[in-house]
Parts: structure tokens; C-alpha cells; sequence
């Protein structure tokens, strides 16, 4: 019997910064990846319309608060998933609309469940750290360990993903939940996701803070940061990450 097999997207989409001209890329590049699962950053409804249209074969969050349309959502196949339930859990964050996202996902081909969060932790340039060095982002993933224990139990798979806005100490922490990094657990070094260098001039700061984690009985298979390019963009002012995961 072989394995089942599915991939999974995590991007940061910019908001709507240059969307005209980015759009085209990122078209292409949900066309030449396909990727089964997609959890957005930075959503807009101006690129929910278009992400609708470039995703035909998924489904996404539908709900009226503000976040899902306004922050992040979570694009599944329709044909491999099927929603059992979603919702979002505060963490006590600046941004109004931010916290973290969460489905939990029938896999369609086999009686197990798949829980996928979704997170974009306080930006490390906001006023208030740079004013007094302390960070949103230690009691953000505090809430978001403590929330996710409450969430799911130790049996069920997992995948935490998102823009962590820090290199270490988001991922150091879930780890302690025994939350394992993705790249560390294929013996790989990721590659820096921020800046994207043809879409921002932010050349002050290079990290690699999207991050995709997972528990239980799953295994990444691959993990890459695509350099895609199409037309002379970018997705994003952020590389994408991707990672296939094997349920055997």
C-alpha cells in the first residue's frame, strides 16, 4: 500500500503591495507547484478574490470574521480534504485581526484527521520593541503552545506554519511541545525567506522566519524555499516555503 503523500505552502502574501504586477507570479507559481494545502499571511480581500480564482480545485476557510479575509487563511483540495471544524485562538496580540488559525481536515482517503494551524507572530520592527527591546513574540508562542495543547491531543498529526517574524525563539519554544522544525528534522540548513531581494529594498535584516513545524505521526519527506520568479517578480517581498509530508 503506498504511503499518502500531500505537500504543504506557507507565504506571506504582502498584503497588497504591488499586486498588480505580483499577481502573474503567483499564479504561476500556485500552477507549477500545486501545492495541496496553502496557509496565507497578509490577506487582503482584494487577493482572496484572486487566490478563489487561481485555486479552483480548493477550498478555503469561509467565516465572517475578519481575520480569515483580512490576515490568513488556509486553502485545502477538496478532492484529498475534507473540513470537520476551524476556528481562531486569540493571542493577546497588537494587530486587532491577527492570532492563530486552525482546521481541522478529514483526510479523505483514510479515517484519520489532520489539525493544521497557521500563525503571523508581531513583526520585530514594531514601535513599541523598538522602543524597549521586549518582544510580543516570547508570550505569542507561550499562548500559541498552551493553545494548541488544549487543541489537539498527542496522537492526532500536526502542522504549525506561518511567518514567525524570529529566526529562533517561536520554534525553540514550540519545541519544548514537542514541535519539531521540519528542516532540522530532514538535516537540512533553511535557507533565509526574508527579504525577497527583487521585490523590497529591506536588505538590513536577512532570516529565515517562515517556518513550518509538525507532531505526531507524520513525516516531511522535502522542504525547499522556491526562488520563483515569473515576468521579473516574486511572490512576495517573502520567499515561499514548501514541504511534502508521507502519513505511512
Amino acid at each position: 500500500m503506498h504511503p499518502f503523500r500531500f505537500s504543504l505552502l506557507t507565504a506571506n502574501l504582502w498584503n497588497t503591495e504591488r499586486w498588480e504586477f505580483r499577481a502573474p507570479s503567483v499564479r504561476k507559481f500556485l500552477e507549477t507547484f500545486r501545492p495541496d494545502i496553502c496557509c496565507f499571511q497578509e490577506l487582503r480581500p482584494q487577493t482572496i478574490a484572486d487566490l478563489d480564482r487561481f485555486l479552483p480545485d480548493h477550498k478555503r476557510i469561509d467565516d465572517s470574521l475578519p481575520g480569515w479575509t483580512h490576515e490568513e487563511n488556509i486553502y485545502y483540495r477538496n478532492d484529498l480534504f475534507k473540513e470537520i471544524e476551524h476556528g481562531v485562538v486569540s493571542l493577546d496580540m497588537p494587530e486587532v485581526d491577527r492570532g492563530l488559525f486552525w482546521i481541522r481536515l478529514q483526510i479523505q482517503s483514510l479515517n484519520t484527521t489532520l489539525f493544521v494551524a497557521n500563525v503571523h507572530l508581531t513583526h520585530q520592527e514594531n514601535v513599541d520593541e523598538c522602543m524597549t527591546g521586549y518582544s510580543y513574540r516570547h508570550e505569542q508562542a507561550i499562548r500559541m503552545g498552551s493553545s494548541l495543547e488544549s487543541l489537539v491531543d498527542n496522537k492526532e498529526r500536526v502542522i504549525v506554519c506561518g511567518d514567525f517574524n524570529d529566526p529562533i525563539h517561536p520554534a525553540r519554544q514550540l519545541k519544548e511541545k514537542g514541535f519539531q522544525d521540519i528542516f532540522q528534522l530532514l538535516g537540512l540548513a533553511q535557507e533565509p525567506t526574508f527579504p525577497c531581494a527583487v521585490m523590497t529594498q529591506e536588505f538590513h535584516v536577512t532570516e529565515a522566519i517562515d517556518k513550518i513545524l509538525s507532531r505526531g505521526e507524520i513525516r516531511p519527506v522535502l522542504a525547499t524555499v522556491p526562488h520563483f520568479y515569473y515576468k521579473h517578480a516574486g511572490i512576495s517581498d517573502h520567499w515561499p516555503v514548501i514541504s511534502m509530508f508521507s502519513l505511512e
